[in-house]
């Protein structure tokens, strides 16, 4: 243990209830971002982080992620992405966000050579009973 009654104040003043709910229901998409770019910090570290990129504009507050800038402020490297449908996930070779859909909800989980590899949450109706719908192709430069 190191200094848990400092983190906690730094967290109670960073990260609202507010804030934190909304990280917890759409925060998925930026989650999965940190996973692809081989940034894997502990749990409060990584919602640490999330709440970062909402207060550099990378992401939305709505967690909505604009992927080049949250690459480039994650990492300051540039990006492209491809957005391409999908239907299952065979062919994905590298890290790549993929979208699951469900009865008018997504949920957002990382795959690698064809297969779920980090899903941020521990269990998704969308992932169990949903299918794959859309990926992003990411390429650092």
């Amino acid at each position: 243990m190191k200094h848990p009654q400092t983190l906690c104040s730094e967290i109670r003043s960073k990260l609202s209830p507010e804030r934190l709910e909304t990280i917890y229901k759409y925060g998925c998409c930026a989650f999965v971002l940190l996973w692809c770019l081989g940034i894997e910090p502990e749990d409060l570290k990584a919602i640490e982080l999330v709440s970062d990129m909402i207060d550099a504009g990378v992401i939305e507050k709505d967690c909505t992620v604009h992927w080049v800038e949250a690459c480039r402020f994650l990492t300051g490297r540039d990006m492209t992405v491809e957005f391409k449908n999908i239907k299952d996930l065979y062919g994905l070779k590298d890290r790549t966000p993929v979208r699951y859909d469900y009865k008018g909800k997504s949920h957002w989980v990382g795959a690698v050579r064809g297969m779920i590899a980090f899903n941020p949450l521990e269990s998704s109706q969308c992932v169990e009973k949903g299918r794959p719908v859309t990926a992003r192709l990411l390429k650092l430069k």
